[in-house]
């Protein structure tokens, strides 16, 4: 899998740094991607959170501070490879366990995102809310939420969030889709559409899959 440099990423990420990684040819950069934007003036969709989800609190400096169940498949989704730059910089944001119908879905929420959007609930109130999340939990994981482990929380987002389909800005839902993002890079699988969210802590693009409904995964509409 194609990465940016693990130093480099740490770099522009912790310290807000405004160099440009060195990019795979068919990796599409920020630049590309705003240019794309400004050229089809695509239509913003409003989302928000349909449902709490279950996070893990980043209470370390490194990857190695995130248990191994959750560690092993973080970013696997969308192939996003963390560093321990990242992790140190998003310290008391959470890793998102959210689960596809195909696997988990694990990934970090940067914390200025975290910080403003979220809000903390009760685990109970996820077992109760988001009984497809807990169906499809990975035992591990599943275990961990049983015994109420130390670290578990409930989190929601509370706002709307505006996306851009990458098919309206001139993507083909037919074709893989790589792109560069705040901790890295994403990558859309081919044979359907992603959604691109402008993250106003990194402002930077980064992508959300489609689940199996069509919409953004873990998203309903807003209106």
């Amino acid at each position: 899998m194609r990465t940016i440099s693990k130093s480099l990423a740490g770099a522009v990420v912790a310290f807000g740094l405004l160099a440009s990684p060195v990019l795979s040819a068919d990796v599409q950069n920020q630049e590309t991607l705003a240019a794309r934007v400004s050229e089809h003036s695509p239509a913003k969709e409003p989302y928000i959170k349909d449902r709490p989800i279950l996070g893990w609190t980043l209470s370390g400096d490194s990857l190695q501070d995130i248990p191994g169940p959750i560690r092993d498949v973080l970013g696997s989704t969308d192939a996003t490879k963390y560093d321990d730059a990242y992790v140190a910089a998003n310290k008391g944001s959470i890793v998102a366990l959210q689960m596809r119908k195909d696997g988990p879905d694990f990934y970090i929420i940067g914390k200025e995102t975290f910080d403003g959007k979220y809000t903390v609930v009760a685990l109970e109130e996820v077992a109760a809310k988001n009984s497809r999340l807990m169906e499809r939990l990975i035992p591990e994981v599943k275990a961990m939420y049983d015994a109420k482990t130390e670290g578990l929380v409930g989190a929601l987002k509370t706002v709307p969030v505006e996306m851009i389909r990458t098919s309206a800005i001139g993507y083909s839902n037919d074709a893989p889709l790589t792109i560069q993002a705040p901790w890295g890079e994403q990558t859309k699988p081919e044979g359907q559409d992603a959604f691109l969210v402008w993250d106003t802590g990194e402002n930077q693009y980064y992508m959300v899959n489609q689940d199996e409904t069509g919409l953004p995964i873990s998203y309903i509409p807003a209106n």
